[in-house]
């Protein structure tokens, strides 16, 4: 599994944010007109010389910090590269969790699934389907547009073919595939476009708190910010995870930085816990750290 957008707000000036993003790419290249989409004034994009649009940061108004998003195969690297830089200096305000399916019969198999959590849950079940064109590709919505989480059930193979129609004008028959595959460009492999399917869950968490908690979260932990995501990760993938919870009580700023610590650091206060025994002692010794820095 892993992210297919990734969009945040970050805590840095617009300068030092292209800079840092830039080293993903090749070249910064001025797009205002792509920002105001997203209601700033000013837009940029790194340029890869081989895979185009790497990133985008826009900045000017919608709050005066600079905003910036990748999607698709360039999301990893901008994830890696967000989180390394500003671990607790961004706000997620929307992740995409996807995980891909290669086997026939994967979409109406999952389709099955998706409508009885959509049942049980009271969702909308949406779908959007040609039936004269089996090659146009089907989809099906799980919950509202309007809700801030929204699952996408799709033929990921055949999106693939129309991107390739695209980019060839019309001149491109999907009959012209190589050996009857399309490639993942994230795997590497080869696969034929009725047998890739793919589930997503687009988040866009609600509120300050809640967006700084889904910078710390994964892909897989990102389907347990609701019940009905995590009911249908579990049926559909098979993922048994312990509920992510978006925590909309208000808190004072230590309590949040608090947070951030355990949500971060966890793993070692949890082996810490270990070798000194129990709760309180991991208490002292962080006190006697801390004293001893003062020092």
């Amino acid at each position: 599994m892993r992210f297919d957008w990734y969009q945040t707000t970050i805590d840095d000036s617009p300068n030092n944010v292209i800079g840092i993003l830039s080293k993903l790419g090749h070249e910064v290249r001025q797009n205002d007109s792509a920002a105001k989409a997203y209601r700033y004034k000013q837009g940029w994009e790194i340029h890869h010389h081989g895979r185009g649009v790497i990133a985008r940061v826009f900045a000017g108004g919608n709050g005066d910090k600079p905003h910036a998003l990748a999607t698709s195969d360039e999301t990893d690297a901008f994830v890696d590269l967000v989180r390394n830089q500003w671990p607790d200096k961004h706000l997620v305000t929307r992740m995409d969790a996807a995980q891909d399916f290669n086997e026939p019969g994967a979409y109406r198999r999952l389709r099955r699934v998706a409508r009885k959590v959509a049942k049980d849950h009271r969702l909308g079940f949406h779908s959007i389907e040609d039936r004269l064109d089996a090659k146009a590709g089907r989809t099906q919505y799980i919950a509202s547009p309007k809700s801030a989480y929204r699952a996408r059930l799709y033929e990921k193979g055949w999106e693939q073919v129309a991107k390739l129609q695209s980019l060839f004008k019309g001149s491109f028959k999907p009959d012209a595939l190589t050996f009857g595959m399309v490639q993942n460009t994230a795997t590497g492999e080869y696969i034929k476009p009725e047998d890739w399917t793919r589930l997503e869950l687009q988040a866009r968490p609600k509120g300050e708190e809640a967006r700084r908690l889904a910078a710390f979260a994964t892909p897989e932990q990102a389907w347990t910010f609701t019940d009905w995501s995590q009911h249908l990760a579990r049926e559909a993938m098979a993922l048994d995870l312990e509920r992510f919870y978006m925590r909309s009580r208000k808190v004072s700023k230590d309590e949040e930085a608090l947070r951030w610590m355990c949500q971060q650091y966890g793993g070692m206060l949890q082996r810490l816990h270990s070798d000194v025994g129990d709760w309180a002692c991991v208490g002292l010794e962080v006190g006697r750290i801390i004293a001893e820095q003062k020092d």
